[in-house]
């Protein structure tokens, strides 16, 4: 089964609009997914909407439970659910896949001569 988190990477605002500063628009920010001791990540990207005049919250108030609901919230669950499936995905070739030692015995590496 596998476990997803969130880590939120970074948030885009905009410097002043409507008479107000600092107002996030977007979050960027990945769902990472671990499975038997594999993990994978897949970033994104989820826009804030804003209406002037609107009860917003200012940059320096948020708390990363808001942003995180915000990130529920306004990421439309067809798109969350394709985040879960490139995960899924990735970890089942992870899973599937090894590094096999060489089917030979090495060779001796020859020395090498130093130049003149």
């Amino acid at each position: 089964m596998i476990t997803y988190t969130k880590t939120i990477t970074s948030m885009q605002a905009y410097k002043e609009i409507d008479g107000e500063s600092n107002v996030v628009f977007g979050i960027s920010w990945s769902l990472i997914g671990t499975e038997n001791g594999f993990t994978t990540s897949c970033p994104a990207t989820t826009y804030v909407p804003y209406t002037a005049g609107q009860p917003f919250t200012p940059y320096a108030d948020l708390t990363q439970a808001q942003v995180f609901a915000w990130i529920d919230q306004y990421t439309p669950l067809t798109q969350m659910q394709s985040y879960q499936n490139t995960i899924a995905f990735s970890l089942q070739q992870q899973q599937q896949q090894e590094t096999p030692a060489l089917p030979w015995t090495p060779a001796p590496v020859p020395p090498v001569s130093p130049t003149p």
